[in-house]
């Protein structure tokens, strides 16, 4: 039976990457023919449509369930099924569903304010190589649906079935805006039972506001207490590995003095198209967030500094198997967070599982 399986993540993450290739240079083809600049934008907005028609066709995505062979992971009252947990980069809901089906413990809904937002203009999200390992940088701007359709969607959605922990990422461009955000979902789930937890992206690189909180943690310090006044559901902080190291400490020593909290390292690294060997036009800002397995050393290393304060702490960033899982959990995190290895391949979860 383990042998089938492991034939299973073989073919199934064949199939992906090979269906994500020829998307890929399908979309670049179009954009080069039309004199348009490279988008891998128009490639993922491809990729959720063929998803949709899998699942509206009940095409099998992967046979069978995956087996829990790993301890649950227990972070206060939420329950993990393992460690492993898709980061708030993500609002198709489709594509979730498919995470928590390949077996993942848990994770965190895409980053939103109160309102509907477009985002930055585009292009604003590319594939490249650096430092010889292919990785994504974005310059998004936190798109969404707006805080109150998004948790209308997300119940009435076949996540809640999976019963395993799920974040509500709030943003903001304002201290009082990431509140606002927090009481749109809290006015929906406020005494629903389900184990949603919050987190405060404090740390966003594309937004012209959206590190206000990394700039003064006073801010960050206010905001807490607010909603822990209002609510008992943990607590996640986004941190960046951009911010100075005295900083972080400063953030993880503040969240001792609160309930249920955990401390996400964190975020992409702020790079510009210089420094990603691009040409400026490559991102509409110049700019944009790193994220993928260059990030690793760095995450690794801020593990280890900040293991030494009484907070949970989840690793995020260049994760992507197994390897590099159980390092970061014997340096002192108790979860790891997970975005580009899933969008190169999400059958990463059940191999990485087995070999966990």
């Amino acid at each position: 039976m383990l042998d089938y399986v492991s034939m299973q993540e073989v073919v199934y993450g064949c199939i992906y990457r090979f269906i994500r290739f020829f998307v890929k240079r399908i979309c670049f083809f179009v954009q080069f023919i039309c004199g348009k600049p490279r988008d891998l934008e128009s490639a993922i907005v491809v990729g959720h449509g063929l998803l949709g028609v899998t699942q509206a066709l009940k095409l099998p995505v992967y046979i069978g369930s995956v087996k829990q062979s790993l301890q649950p992971v227990e972070v206060y009252d939420l329950t993990f099924a393992n460690p492993l947990t898709f980061a708030a980069y993500e609002s198709n809901l489709r594509l979730l569903n498919l995470f928590f089906r390949l077996g993942i413990g848990g994770g965190c809904y895409k980053t939103m304010m109160v309102d509907s937002r477009l985002g930055n203009a585009r292009p604003r999200i590319q594939e490249i190589k650096y430092n010889n390992d292919v990785a994504l940088v974005n310059a998004m701007g936190l798109p969404g649906y707006g805080a109150k359709a998004s948790i209308d969607a997300i119940l009435a959605s076949e996540l809640c079935e999976y019963g395993r922990p799920l974040g509500l990422s709030l943003g903001g461009e304002s201290p009082l805006e990431y509140v606002d955000t927090f009481n749109v979902y809290d006015q929906v789930i406020g005494a629903n039972t389900y184990p949603f937890y919050y987190e405060i992206n404090m740390s966003c690189p594309n937004t012209d506001k959206g590190k206000q909180l990394a700039q003064d943690v006073t801010l960050l310090a206010d905001i807490l207490t607010l909603l822990r006044q209002k609510t008992k559901r943990v607590i996640s902080v986004k941190v960046s590995p951009d911010q100075p190291l005295e900083q972080l400490h400063l953030i993880a020593d503040m969240l001792t003095g609160y309930e249920s909290m955990i401390l996400n390292i964190g975020n992409t690294q702020l790079k510009t198209c210089e420094q990603l060997g691009l040409p400026p036009q490559a991102l509409s800002r110049g700019a944009g967030g790193l994220s993928g397995r260059p990030l690793f050393e760095k995450t690794a290393q801020l593990v280890g500094q900040l293991n030494q304060h009484n907070v949970v702490l989840l690793a995020t960033g260049g994760i992507d198997d197994s390897a590099k899982v159980r390092h970061v959990l014997d340096q002192g995190a108790s979860l790891v967070g997970m975005a580009s290895a899933l969008v190169f391949n999400p059958y990463c979860i059940p191999k990485m599982l087995k070999q966990l």
